[in-house]
């Protein structure tokens, strides 16, 4: 047999166990879904961290004029709103 975990929660069990027999899986199968989901939440919001930092530090080093200039200008005709 591999390696065990005790789950000394009351509410954890009951979920649990709730899931499992709604699903029909087992108590393990459960438990390493929501591990697996958790993980890929925790990697998305440090991918996103990462890239928001990155993109603080691309800002810091923009200047003025390139902070100030209005995409919306170039791209679309001010009276009708359509592209040009």
């Amino acid at each position: 047999m591999g390696a065990q975990m005790n789950i000394k929660s009351d509410e954890a069990y009951a979920l649990a166990s709730d899931i499992a027999e709604r699903t029909g899986e087992t108590l393990t199968q459960v438990v390493l879904e929501a591990l697996r989901a958790r993980q890929r939440e925790l990697t998305k919001d440090e991918k996103l961290n990462e890239v928001m930092a990155l993109c603080r530090d691309m800002r810091a080093r923009m200047s003025p004029e390139a902070l100030a200039f209005d995409i919306d200008k170039e791209l679309y005709d001010e009276v009708t709103g359509l592209p040009r």
